[in-house]
């Protein structure tokens, strides 16, 4: 991680700052189905949890995330594990 400062808000709140730029971590859902965080692992295996206030902030999935993008016969479309992960058999596209 790369070394902090210290920041006043426009506020007045003091806060320390460190960049965000490349850190790796997770994003997790909370127990409400549209929150999350993104959690941060150190090298002894802690974290640290960081609640999400930017709005619009650049995501890529790792390729080794077992990640897959699907959308059902209503058009609802979603990101879950891939079928390999829930042992679902692939059937042939429709024509």
């Amino acid at each position: 991680m790369m070394a902090s400062q210290t920041i006043k808000t426009n506020g007045g709140k003091i806060l320390q700052e460190t960049s965000a730029s490349g850190a790796k971590g997770m994003l997790l859902r909370t127990n409400s189905p549209e929150k999350f965080f993104f959690r941060v692992y150190r090298g002894d295996g802690t974290f640290n949890d960081y609640q999400i206030l930017h709005d619009d902030l650049s995501v890529t999935i790792d390729e080794d995330a077992l990640a897959s993008f699907y959308e059902n016969e209503n058009g609802d479309k979603f990101l879950d594990h891939s079928p390999n992960v829930f042992g679902w058999e692939t059937t042939q596209p429709k024509n």
